[in-house]
């Protein structure tokens, strides 16, 4: 890197262009980095902007990514606060994004290879390694220079997309830059979607929702209508991609985080129609390719409304036909007919559980289509009656819905039902429904055939479901059986199909019993009338007495009510006193605690007093002590000096020589007759 430092940004560029007009691009690169990164140019020029899109355009050149994010990084902190600073700073970035997709598509054009070429490559980050070298090498049969230009293609690819994350990563966060961030963010969908990335779509789903985690709480339920419009915008587009990557379980997170930006409260302006449809339709991919056809039938008919009323305004402002709009409206019609038909019904016996780890997952995926509750299909159903749906649709569907669900005629249910799956099949925009509608009339069938016969042979059966093959009819019932669905067994042995369960407790058998009761009770009623006044005249009179024990039940409830209230007061004041009492004794306890507590502590500044007091006496015995030592090894110089009367003397006053006595009796001994003693010692002398 260069050293020598510029006054003046211009006299850096000035510099730059010279090396580059003679080839030296890398000290180029490094001279306009010395204007970049040091502290002492920070305020914005315009010359500062030129020399940065210079030195961007030199980092493109030498796929330098991580020295333009530096650069894109110190050039934010600058111009981020100028008047013009956003403005310079999108220039910047549009400038930067461009250099790149240019030199990919010359790079795509040069080597002749489109996206597909690069579809088979796992991860764009990854290093080439020498087994994945050799492995090119063995398999491709591109010349040496095809190759070259194949391998220049990838990490052109791959600068590409490390400068998107570059350019997302520096406009995160910020107000002021959210258009630029919304529309690189929806660049880097589209790259992904291109080239088919799946790897990259997760990493970039990843990293929008760790720059959106990082944004905080207060501030964004304090955006503009524009700054949620914008995430709106993203979320929208990183839908349409991982549909698009056909990345089913991505794209059913984006739809919740779609969801998620359309719930806030501040964003129900945003909420547009069109938004709307193409929110719906995505979902209604991911839950018909998931094989969820109850939510893909909600979502449908969330499209059917939001289109109907789309539709009505444009034909009233003139910009649409009505014969247009009703045929948009019979084609999504049909869509919603055979996506609600479609929906398996529900279980015979629905099994009682204290924990059903799908029950969370079914609440969250109905509030994805704007149900508070988990639906169901009846009331699917019910909905597509109500709105005359199944009479808007289609001519060929428009009995669809009485003979699967009005009708009871299990013999003729294949034939009718033959002609409607022809026209299925023919029309490109609804023979998806084919199969799940096969499945459907094949389950009715066997309901309805188990409410008649408890025998079939099998070959009977098949010619009554032919529209299906054998195999997969069998395959089918053994799904059904499993799921709850259908009571059938299938005895090979005997060549025959067992239908409904023989056990007493099964739900035919209780309902015919039922029915069985009901018309007997209405015989009788017909036949003896008598008993039926009889019972009149009985009910007529247990009113009566009803009413006249009334008032006896009031006062009786009344008092019982006045007695749990007694009961409860009763109960309020034991506990009431029970606190009282257990109070009173913890504040007992915390007095005799402090009171002992305050012993301990006058006990120790007792104990403490007493160890100072003796060790004071201590100290001054050992002073007195040392003292006598003194005055005795004094004594003891002077009997050396004189041995005569000196000793006499001092014997005298003593009692004894001075060798003669230990520490007690020198600790005894009166000063003031050895003083006498001395100096009378000292006067004969």
């Amino acid at each position: 890197m260069s050293t020598t430092y510029f006054q003046k940004p211009e006299n850096a560029l000035k510099r730059a262009e010279e090396l580059i007009g003679v080839g030296q691009k890398s000290a180029a690169l490094d001279v306009l980095e010395t204007v970049i990164k040091p502290k002492r140019h920070r305020t914005w020029t315009a010359t500062l902007e030129d020399i940065l899109k210079k030195f961007l355009s030199l980092c493109t050149e030498a796929r330098e990514t991580k020295r333009a994010k530096e650069g894109l990084i110190q050039y934010r902190q600058i111009a981020q606060n100028a008047s013009q600073g956003p403005e310079s700073i999108l220039k910047v970035v549009t400038s930067f994004i461009g250099d790149g997709e240019r030199a990919v598509r010359e790079a795509e054009e040069k080597a002749g290879l489109g996206a597909e070429a690069v579809a088979s490559l796992q991860d764009l980050e990854a290093d080439e390694t020498p087994e994945t070298m050799m492995l090119s090498v063995l398999t491709c049969d591109l010349s040496d220079t095809g190759r070259a230009d194949r391998d220049n293609y990838v990490r052109w690819l791959r600068f590409l997309w490390e400068s998107y994350r570059t350019c997302l990563e520096v406009l995160k966060n910020n107000q002021k830059l959210e258009e630029l961030y919304a529309d690189t963010a929806k660049k880097t969908f589209a790259f992904c979607v291109n080239y088919k990335r799946k790897v990259e779509f997760r990493r970039l789903k990843e990293l929008l929702k760790t720059h959106l985690n990082m944004s905080q709480i207060s501030q964004f339920s304090a955006q503009t209508e524009s700054g949620l419009r914008l995430r709106l915008e993203i979320r929208a587009a990183q839908l349409n991609a991982a549909t698009q990557l056909e990345l089913w379980q991505l794209a059913f997170e984006s739809a919740e985080d779609l969801h998620n930006v359309l719930s806030h409260p501040s964003n129900r302006k945003a909420q547009k129609s069109k938004v709307m449809m193409n929110y719906y339709d995505k979902l209604a991919q991911v839950f018909w390719v998931s094989e969820n056809y109850l939510f893909h039938a909600c979502a449908m008919q969330r499209i059917f409304h939001l289109s109907e009323r789309q539709l009505n305004r444009e034909v009233s402002k003139g910009d649409m036909t009505k014969e247009q709009a009703q045929a948009q409206l019979r084609s999504l019609a049909s869509k919603v007919l055979l996506g609600a038909v479609s929906v398996p019904p529900p279980a015979i016996k629905q099994q009682d559980v204290d924990f059903d780890p799908e029950k969370d997952k079914q609440i969250r995926m109905a509030a994805l289509v704007g149900h508070n509750n988990v639906p169901q299909r009846r009331s699917i159903l019910s909905d597509v009656v109500a709105k005359n749906m199944n009479t808007s649709a289609y001519p060929e569907l428009v009995d669809l819905f009485n003979v699967l669900e009005g009708d009871f005629d299990p013999l003729h249910l294949g034939e009718q039902m033959k002609p409607m799956f022809a026209f299925v099949e023919k029309s490109e925009e609804l023979k998806k429904y084919l199969h799940p509608l096969k499945k459907v009339v094949l389950l009715k069938l066997i309901q309805q055939l188990s409410q008649v016969y408890v025998t079939m042979r099998i070959a009977d059966f098949a010619k009554l479901a032919d529209f299906m093959s054998l195999h997969d009819c069998e395959k089918f019932i053994v799904e059904a059986v499993a799921k709850n669905q259908a009571v059938v067994r299938l005895d090979h042995k005997n060549g025959t199909l067992n239908l409904g369960d023989k056990g007493l407790e099964s739900e035919n058998c209780r309902s015919q019993l039922a029915n069985f009761a009901k018309g007997l009770q209405f015989t009788l009623d017909i036949i003896q009338k008598d008993l039926k006044e009889q019972m009149r005249s009985q009910k007529v009179e247990a009113l009566k007495q009803l009413a006249e024990r009334l008032e006896d039940e009031r006062k009786m409830m009344s008092s019982r009510r006045m007695q749990i209230e007694e009961r409860k007061e009763t109960l309020e004041r034991e506990m009431h006193l029970k606190a009282m009492e257990e109070d009173r004794k913890r504040k007992q306890e915390e007095e005799e605690r402090r009171t002992y507590e305050e012993k301990r502590k006058e006990e120790d500044k007792r104990r403490r007093e007493e160890a100072k007091l003796q060790q004071e006496r201590e100290e001054k015995e050992l002073a007195e002590k040392k003292r006598l030592k003194e005055q005795v090894d004094a004594l003891k110089a002077e009997e050396k000096k004189g041995k005569g009367k000196k000793d006499a003397a001092v014997i005298d006053a003593l009692g004894k020589s001075v060798e003669e006595l230990d520490d007690d009796e020198l600790k005894n001994i009166d000063k003031n007759a050895l003083i006498k003693a001395k100096k009378r010692a000292r006067r004969e002398a």
